[in-house]
């Protein structure tokens, strides 16, 4: 095997590995006795067919498996080059002359990262001290989760919920036609709102307006769109709005009493108070375990700069614009309204690649250079982890996990990178912010 390695760019090499005749020759005929002894050839007890008969049947995936044992073991020759550290294989051509074959690898190399002499960090936090107004707010929030949304015949007042249809003209068009991917401003059959909501998403024309009106009153009501609204025909424009009410609820909320104590099983408001604090500071204190790790690992990272290996910023940019795809789509957008803005959002997903890629790489320098491993534990934790988001039964994983190696690959590659985060935060000193 002999190997010549080109170089691209700082991070990217064109790899030439060569296996003369003998050696493909060898390949061939060690891969092509397993077949021998495993094929099921029809006629045949396994292992007894002759080997002529098989080779014909077999000849594509014989071909196709001394292809993949050849790369193989390029990879691992790759692997055991000094100073050559492989992040990625982008590309294999094979070309085959005098019964040899020259495998040619476009791959991506990890670059040099000079880490910072130190890895210690000093990080501000916020105190995980809950406040009498967040204990307060809690509550509230709890007795908003219980409240009981009770019909009534007086017109409405603000904090009502109101049922209602409307819809929308500007100068005699229909506002359903000009905004038909944004329905909430342009025609609602029935639809919920809080009156006099003032962070209400929707038409604050409407919102603010039906405050007065009682169930089966109709009204025209107006709304200025403001300057800065996405669609050039309404933006900055007044439109009017018929509207009709269909039905209006009162919001009651619960009497801090007994019932509602046991519902906490606490036995009094002051119990409840103490409950809330304590949920409140255990709540800050893991988002400031969060934030620890975050500012630390951003700390390192700004004292360094380095080449990043483009599958690496590849990578990363798909799995943005996948979830970006997610999010847009679960929020109802359609994909005319995805096509639209694909070079917003590519461009978008770009610059965020940038970041995370560079992350990874740093991640995996600090773990080499602290010579840090993925033990059963780690696995064990990213495997319950990857469950849990993946709403997967751990067995049921495991077994897709022994069908998709690569996948396991990942779940152990990003495993490693939080042992290194873990390495950094435990390093970090800790000051909290005075009030």
């Amino acid at each position: 095997m002999n190997t010549n390695i080109e170089n691209i760019s700082d991070t990217r090499k064109k790899i030439a590995v060569s296996f003369d005749a003998a050696q493909v020759a060898s390949e061939t005929q060690k891969i092509t006795d397993e077949f021998v002894r495993n094929a099921k050839v029809s006629g045949f007890r396994p292992g007894k067919a002759p080997k002529p008969m098989v080779e014909k049947l077999y000849s594509k995936n014989i071909a196709d498996q001394v292809e993949r044992s050849l790369t193989s073991q390029s990879i691992e020759a790759l692997n055991g080059i000094k100073d050559f550290d492989l992040y990625a294989v982008v590309d294999v051509k094979k070309d085959e002359a005098d019964g040899g074959v020259t495998l040619t690898f476009t791959a991506d190399v990890y670059p040099d990262v000079k880490l910072p002499d130190s890895l210690e960090t000093k990080v501000e936090l916020e105190s995980d001290e809950a406040t009498d107004e967040e204990v307060e707010k809690a509550i509230e929030y709890h007795r908003n989760q219980r409240a009981k949304y009770d019909e009534v015949s007086r017109p409405i007042v603000k904090g009502d919920f109101v049922r209602l249809a409307y819809s929308g003209k500007l100068d005699g068009e229909s506002l359903a036609q000009i905004l038909s991917e944004m329905p909430m401003f342009g025609e609602q059959k029935s639809t919920w709102e809080e009156a006099g909501n003032a962070d209400a998403p929707g038409v604050q024309g409407i919102v603010q307006g039906i405050i007065g009106m009682s169930k089966g009153e109709k009204k025209t009501l107006s709304h200025e769109f403001p300057k800065e609204f996405p669609n050039e025909k309404v933006a900055g424009k007044t439109a009017e709005y018929e509207v009709e009410i269909q039905e209006v609820r009162q919001k009651n909320l619960p009497e801090l009493d007994a019932e509602f104590f046991k519902a906490f099983e606490v036995a009094d408001l002051d119990a409840l108070k103490e409950k809330m604090r304590q949920t409140i500071k255990n709540e800050k204190k893991a988002n400031n375990e969060i934030l620890k790790r975050q500012f630390a690992v951003e700390q390192l990272m700004d004292k360094t700069d380095f080449p990043l290996p483009e599958s690496a910023v590849e990578d990363e940019r798909h799995s943005i614009l996948e979830e970006m795809m997610m999010r847009f789509m679960s929020s109802g957008a359609s994909r005319e309204d995805i096509e639209k803005n694909k070079e917003a959002l590519f461009e978008s997903a770009g610059k965020e690649a940038q970041g995370r890629a560079k992350m990874r790489v740093f991640l995996n320098r600090v773990a080499k250079a602290n010579d840090l491993k993925v033990d059963n534990e780690d696995m064990s934790r990213m495997l319950w982890q990857e469950a849990m988001r993946t709403r997967t039964k751990p067995e049921e994983l495991i077994k897709q996990l022994r069908k998709d190696p690569a996948r396991g690959n990942r779940m152990r590659a990003d495993a490693l990178l939080q042992k290194a985060i873990n390495f950094i935060a435990e390093k970090a000193e800790i000051t909290i912010k005075k009030a």
